[in-house]
């Protein structure tokens, strides 16, 4: 993690960043997370479908992108999840880690 990352880390909860909304995404990850809300927060998720992101917006009242790599261009994430496809966790998981992110 760079030190700009690193010095804006909050004394709250982790600031989670949720890279898809289906099944893996939402009904494991995001679940866990909204179940542990002292420990967690989701402030960001970026899903191709805009009905999983107005969802995620109603749900968890975080910013939402359609686009993977505008989520990763975020400053202020303390954790990134890929819950993307399996093909898609390689290589997007070595962009998340190539911007900096604890994923």
């Amino acid at each position: 993690m760079s030190a700009s990352r690193t010095s804006k880390r909050s004394t709250g909860p982790l600031r989670v960043g949720v890279l898809g909304q289906g099944r893996s995404g939402l009904s494991i990850h995001s679940r866990w997370f909204e179940s542990s809300p002292r420990k967690y927060k989701i402030v960001a998720i970026a899903d191709l479908l805009a009905d999983r992101r107005r969802h995620a917006e109603e749900r968890f009242g975080c910013d939402t992108y359609r686009d993977h790599s505008a989520l990763l261009a975020r400053d202020d994430l303390d954790l990134v999840v890929n819950s993307l496809p399996s093909h898609l966790h390689p290589p997007v998981t070595i962009e998340a880690l190539g911007a900096g992110h604890n994923v």
